[in-house]
C-alpha cells in the first residue's frame, strides 16, 4: 500500500511494480500529481478546447537532476524513443529583471565552458561572473566566491557538523553588504530553492549553489541547464505515467485519505483511509509506504508509533514553508526571455515563465475560450514580506489582492518607458493555485506547503526505512544523499526509489535494485576536501574560512 501519489508515491509503485508487486496507491484527491499535477480551471473550455491549464507552480528540470530524467524515460509516450523525456524541451536564456530602471540581466542557458578546477580558479570563475553578471564591487564578488568555495571544498563532516547549522544569511555575511549582494546572493536560495535566506542551512544553500555551477559548466549534467515540458505538465508527464502504472496493474484508489496506521506486536497491522464522502475504509497490505508531505505525515504517527521509532515524533520539528503559482492568461503572448525570469527586487521572490512558447500545441486552439493566447505562469516564494501595492504580506492579502499585487510588482522590472511589456489591457484572466485560499482572521490557509530546511533541521529528517519493519517513508523531507534534498521533483524522485528498495530488502526480493544516481563532486577537488576532514578533525577551521 502506498498513500499518496505525488512523484515519490508513483515512483515507489513504479520501481515496485515492474519487480512483479501488487501496488495499490491511496489519493486524497481525485487526481494523481501531487503538487507537480497540473490544475484545469474548471469551465474554462469552450468548442472541442480543453479547459485553461493552472498549476501549484511552472516546473524546471535542471541538468544537475539524475533521478527524475531516468524514470521520464521508462514512461512511454506516442512512440517517442526516450518516452515523456522527449517532452523535456530546453529553456536557452534566463533573466534577472531588476526594478528601478535598471538594465536586466540575461544568463545564457548554455554552458560556459569548463576550465581548470582548483579552488583558485573557481574563485576567479565565481567572482568573475558575480561582477560581470551582477555588476558587483569586486570585493563582494570575491567575499562571495570564497564562500562557495568553501563549501564546494568542505569534507562531508564538515558540511554536516558545521554548515549544516549556520543559516545561509549568516555565511555568505549579507548585512552590510550592497543592496545588489543581499538580493542577488541572500534572497537567491529563495528565488531557485524556495528556502528563507535567514533560516536556510548554508550546507543546504552551497549544495543547490554547487549544483548549478557545475551545471554551468556541464560537468556531470544529465542535460541542457534548464528544461521544460512542452504541455501542461499533467498532459506532458503525468497522465502517461499513470497509463504506464496501470499497464503494470497497478491500482488507484482516489479520494481516499490516509488516516491513521495501527500498530500491533512491532509491525503495522493495518491503515485507515477516509473516501471523499466520508466513509472511512480499511486497508491491509504487507508493506505500507506513507508517500505523503510531513505536515500530512505527523498526524499518523501515533504515540505507539513514535516510542517504536523516536525518529518519526522528531519529524514535527520540521518547518513549512510557502511557494505557490499563480498563472496570468494573455491576449497576446509575452515572451520576455526563452526561460524563466527570475524578479529579485520584487518583495514577494517572483519567478515567472511564458510557457506557451514552448508548448507545442497552439494555446489559443487548444484551451480556453480561443482568445487567450499565453499562460504566463508566476510563483510566489516569499509570502512573509510586505508587497508593493498594498502594503501587505501576501498571507494577509486577499486572493485578488495577490493577483493584483504579482502583477504589479512584475510590471515594476518587465516595464520601461516606451517599452511595456505588461499592459492592464492584456491581462484577461488570473487563477491562483486553489491550496491557497482565504482562512479565519483574515489570513490565507495553505493546503499544500512545502518543506523548508531551516539550519540544523538535518538531525529532524528521518531515513527512508523505520524502526517498523514494513513502514516505509518516501516524500522530499525523507533524508536524500544521492543527488538533492532541498524540496524538488529530483528529490521526491529519490525517495520513491529508495523506499522501493527498502521494500525490496524487507521483501528478500532478488530483483535488481532501483539505480540511484549520485551527485555531481569534481574529483579536481577530492584533495581540497580530504584537507579539510583532517582540519575539522583537528578543530581547526577551512583553510579559506578567515
Amino acid at each position: 500500500a502506498v498513500f499518496g501519489a505525488g512523484p515519490a508515491g508513483l515512483t515507489t509503485a513504479h520501481e515496485l511494480a515492474e519487480r512483479g508487486f501488487e501496488v495499490t496507491v491511496y489519493e486524497r484527491r481525485d487526481v494523481l500529481g501531487g503538487k507537480a499535477r497540473s490544475i484545469p480551471v474548471p469551465g474554462t473550455g469552450t468548442r472541442g478546447r480543453r479547459d485553461l491549464p493552472g498549476e501549484h507552480g511552472h516546473r524546471g528540470v535542471f541538468g544537475f537532476y539524475h533521478n527524475l530524467p531516468d524514470t521520464l524515460r521508462r514512461i512511454p509516450y506516442a512512440g517517442q524513443p526516450n518516452g515523456v523525456h522527449d517532452n523535456l524541451v530546453q529553456a536557452t536564456w534566463n533573466q534577472f529583471a531588476r526594478s528601478g530602471g535598471r538594465q536586466a540581466i540575461d544568463v545564457p542557458g548554455t554552458p560556459i565552458g569548463s576550465g581548470t578546477l582548483d579552488p583558485e580558479a573557481l574563485i576567479q570563475l565565481i567572482a568573475g561572473l558575480g561582477e560581470e553578471l551582477f555588476h558587483l564591487p569586486v570585493w563582494e564578488a570575491a567575499l562571495f566566491a570564497r564562500k562557495m568555495v568553501i563549501l564546494l571544498t568542505s569534507g562531508e563532516e564538515r558540511r554536516f557538523g558545521q554548515w549544516e547549522h549556520v543559516n545561509w544569511w549568516k555565511f555568505i555575511e549579507a548585512d552590510g553588504k550592497s543592496l545588489d549582494y543581499r538580493r542577488i546572493f541572500g534572497g537567491g536560495v529563495q528565488l531557485i530553492q524556495a528556502l528563507k535566506p535567514t533560516s536556510a542551512s548554508a550546507r543546504t544553500g552551497g549544495q543547490g549553489g554547487g549544483a548549478i555551477i557545475w551545471d554551468l559548466l556541464q560537468l556531470g549534467s544529465d542535460g541542457p541547464n534548464d528544461r521544460v515540458f512542452n504541455a501542461p505538465t499533467s498532459e506532458a508527464w503525468i497522465d502517461p505515467w499513470e497509463a504506464r502504472l496501470r499497464s503494470l496493474d497497478v491500482e488507484f484508489r482516489t479520494g481516499h485519505s490516509v488516516e491513521s496506521l495501527t500498530y500491533s506486536g512491532g509491525r503495522i497491522t493495518g491503515a485507515t483511509v477516509r473516501t471523499a464522502d466520508g466513509a472511512r475504509v480499511p486497508v491491509e497490505a504487507d508493506h505500507y509506504v506513507v508517500a505523503v508531505p510531513v505536515d500530512r505525515a505527523v498526524p499518523l504517527w501515533s504515540p505507539a508509533l513514535q516510542a517504536a521509532d523516536p525518529s518519526l515524533a522528531r519529524t514535527k520539528k520540521l518547518n513549512t514553508t510557502w511557494s505557490h503559482g499563480i498563472v496570468y492568461y494573455l491576449s497576446r503572448p509575452v515572451p520576455v526571455v526563452h526561460g524563466h525570469v527570475a524578479y529579485p527586487d520584487s518583495p514577494w521572490s517572483l519567478v515567472s515563465i511564458s510557457q506557451s512558447q514552448f508548448w507545442r500545441e497552439e494555446f489559443a486552439d487548444t484551451w480556453g475560450d480561443g482568445q487567450s493566447r499565453d499562460s504566463f505562469s508566476v510563483v510566489v516564494s516569499n509570502w512573509d514580506e510586505p508587497g508593493a501595492l498594498y502594503g501587505r504580506t501576501a498571507r494577509r492579502c486577499t486572493p485578488q489582492q495577490i493577483a493584483a499585487e504579482v502583477w504589479a510588482q512584475m510590471k515594476q522590472a518587465l516595464n520601461r518607458p516606451g517599452r511595456a511589456r505588461l499592459t492592464d489591457d492584456n491581462l484577461r484572466r488570473w487563477f491562483l493555485d486553489p491550496a491557497i485560499a482565504p482562512g479565519p482572521g483574515g489570513e490565507l490557509t495553505n493546503d499544500e506547503p512545502y518543506l523548508l530546511n531551516d539550519a540544523g533541521s538535518w538531525q529532524y529528517r528521518p531515513e527512508v526505512t523505520t524502526a517498523v519493519p514494513n513502514l516505509f517513508l518516501a516524500a522530499d523531507y525523507v533524508r536524500q544523499y544521492s543527488n538533492v534534498d532541498f524540496s524538488s521533483m529530483e528529490a521526491a524522485n529519490e525517495a520513491g526509489r529508495r523506499a522501493a528498495n527498502a521494500v525490496l530488502d524487507a521483501a528478500g526480493d532478488s530483483s535488481d535494485r532501483v539505480r540511484l544516481f549520485e551527485r555531481y563532486e569534481p574529483k579536481e577537488l577530492d584533495a581540497a576536501k580530504k584537507l579539510d576532514t583532517d582540519r575539522y578533525r583537528l578543530g581547526l577551521p577551512h583553510i579559506l574560512d578567515f
